[in-house]
């Protein structure tokens, strides 16, 4: 199942700080340029307001249009809007507060209408606009800076929060004892914390591993060696058997039974301890091409298949069957494909098909049982078509034969009948 997370636990928490980071820092500066900006519309306009009202009631009594400089103030008593006392850039503003831009120039403008007066007072505001630009420029450079040094902060407060992590994890990976524990990187040495919890849990683990791991070597190799003798001793005495039976049908059949139980027995045996043992001490073994490994598998069951009348055929590409794999496994699992295919193949043809990276085992039998077709590949599931074990231990070997080389096994049914398992190998 794939992950639901595309980032490491380290990527995940520097971008989360990272975002704090530049969130409190954007939220800073939305707050400082507000805050200038209620400066220059409530206290600066207020001050404006206050002067106009002054302006207003000092030159109540007169009563014609009048313009009265103050500093970087005008003053206008005008009877409307458009008069010529009054600038261009000032004409035809309704009632209210206003910026007017012009040019590099800017200006503050409060207009007040007064029958039959219209009073102005314009004051300039470039030295607070250019002030204001800085203002805005240094919380937009102060931001790009605080969220560049964010960034730094962010992988260096993430590496130093997971680095305690990422050394156990460093030591489970790179430990290779034989005891499975942790050498370099001893429980002990972690505070006594969520990673010394941690660390302490893997240890256990690792330790119950390692002695199930030695107990299945103990177990294999006394099997190994408690079997094979008297396993040497049984097929003496069928050899033996063989010559004493004479030509009695009924007796070489039991002989030929014994015999063959014998060499099943011996196989499973080879076959476990070979799954017991590391894949890549497998890989060690003789190895030999999917092409050869299924020429080999057909001349086996090739008698079987002549006494039921089915035709078992090898449809191959030798050019391109090159790859190479453990003979003794891939041996094993097409043996049990065949041997399945042979038991639920009543009439028609077997045949195996060998390409570049895969060979398929395909039949014109009786098909995949519906009510098991999820499960066939699960050990101890059977089919209820017929005799046989499709979905018996053999499917079950196999699948584990496959999962130990990383190899992929897979069932497809025909048409109009039977069934094509495929194995792919890497």
């Amino acid at each position: 199942m794939p992950s639901r997370f595309r980032y490491s636990i380290r990527a995940r928490l520097q971008w989360s700080v990272m975002a704090l980071i530049v969130s409190l820092t954007a939220l800073c500066g939305v707050c400082m340029v507000l805050l200038v900006f209620w400066f220059e519309r409530t206290l600066f306009y207020n001050h404006l307001v206050g002067d106009l009202n002054s302006d207003i009631v000092q030159h109540q009594a007169v009563q014609i249009p009048i313009s009265v400089p103050h500093g970087d103030s005008t003053f206008y008593k005008l009877p409307g809007t458009d008069h010529p006392l009054l600038p261009e850039a000032f004409h035809n503003y309704p009632e209210g507060n206003f910026e007017v831009l012009g040019g590099s120039r800017a200006y503050s403008l409060i207009v007040r209408h007064e029958a039959p007066w219209v009073y102005v007072l314009a004051q300039d505001q470039s030295e607070f606009e250019r002030y204001e630009v800085l203002a805005i420029a240094g919380i937009v450079v102060g931001f790009l800076l605080i969220s560049g040094l964010g960034y730094l902060l962010s992988r260096y407060i993430a590496t130093q929060v997971l680095l305690p992590v990422m050394t156990l994890a460093a030591s489970v990976t790179d430990d290779a004892t034989p005891g499975g524990g942790l050498a370099a990187f001893p429980p002990e040495a972690y505070p006594n914390d969520e990673v010394g919890a941690l660390a302490r849990a893997v240890q256990g683990y690792a330790d119950r591993v390692a002695d199930l791991l030695e107990r299945e070597r103990q177990f294999t190799g006394d099997v190994s060696h408690e079997l094979r003798t008297p396993m040497m001793s049984i097929q003496a005495a069928s050899d033996l058997l063989q010559e004493i039976t004479g030509k009695d049908p009924a007796q070489q059949k039991v002989a030929a039974r014994i015999q063959r139980a014998i060499n099943d027995m011996q196989q499973q045996i080879a076959l476990y301890l070979q799954l017991a043992r590391d894949p890549e001490e497998c890989q060690r073994e003789a190895s030999c091409t999917l092409a050869e490994a299924a020429q080999e598998a057909r001349v086996l069951w090739c008698g079987r298949a002549e006494e039921k009348g089915i035709a078992l055929v090898c449809e191959q590409q030798p050019e391109r069957a090159t790859a190479r794999v453990p003979q003794f496994l891939i041996g094993a699992v097409l043996n049990n494909l065949l041997h399945n295919a042979l038991n639920h193949t009543e009439q028609g043809a077997i045949t195996l098909e060998v390409g570049e990276h895969s060979v398929a085992v395909r039949d014109t039998g009786s098909g995949i049982d519906p009510a098991v077709a999820a499960r066939i590949f699960e050990r101890g599931v059977r089919s209820q078509q017929g005799p046989g074990s499709r979905y018996g231990l053999g499917l079950s070997i196999s699948k584990r034969i496959c999962d130990h080389q990383g190899w992929q096994i897979s069932v497809q049914p025909n048409q109009p009948r039977g069934t094509t398992f495929t194995v792919t190998v890497s």
